[in-house]
């Protein structure tokens, strides 16, 4: 299980791949087999899952019903533009192009570590949303943690 931490300066290039820190990769299980699921990610991002942590988050949807449309509604958007994409030589991964649309990423953007998957982030997209939060780092700690 990989567990993904901290943040990190990186570019995309004209064919839209992206570097991933070493740190991130050495993070990779065997089962990954270097290779992320590539989705849309939640607060207007990209999100890359290793493909075994992506398959606990499948086993998750799998077990909510067909009839629920809540659920459908979510599992055809999540999956609309998401792919496989396995590590380059270099330690790269392509994103799909609506996918860097979705997320407004340039040249320069924020890798980010979050746990179970990686973000990646415009960088003033980035700052806005930490910035456009009515709630302290304190108070959400607060909740959550206690």
């Amino acid at each position: 299980m990989a567990t993904f931490r901290g943040s990190y300066e990186h570019s995309i290039d004209h064919k839209g791949r992206v570097s991933i820190p070493a740190r991130f990769r050495r993070q990779l299980s065997g089962e990954a087999n270097d290779t992320f699921v590539v989705l849309r990610g939640l607060d207007t991002c990209v999100a890359l899952y290793p493909s075994d942590e992506f398959r606990r988050l499948e086993e998750r949807l799998r077990g909510r019903s067909f009839t629920d449309e809540t659920a459908r509604r979510f599992q055809r958007l999540l999956l609309h533009d998401s792919r496989d994409e396995t590590l380059d030589a270099q330690g790269r991964v392509a994103l799909p192009p609506a996918l860097i649309t979705h997320a407004a990423l340039k040249h320069g953007v924020l890798v980010k570590g979050v746990l179970d998957h990686i973000e990646i982030w415009n960088p003033q997209t980035y700052e806005a949303y930490v910035n456009g939060s009515t709630r302290t780092y304190e108070e959400i700690a607060g909740e959550l943690l206690l």
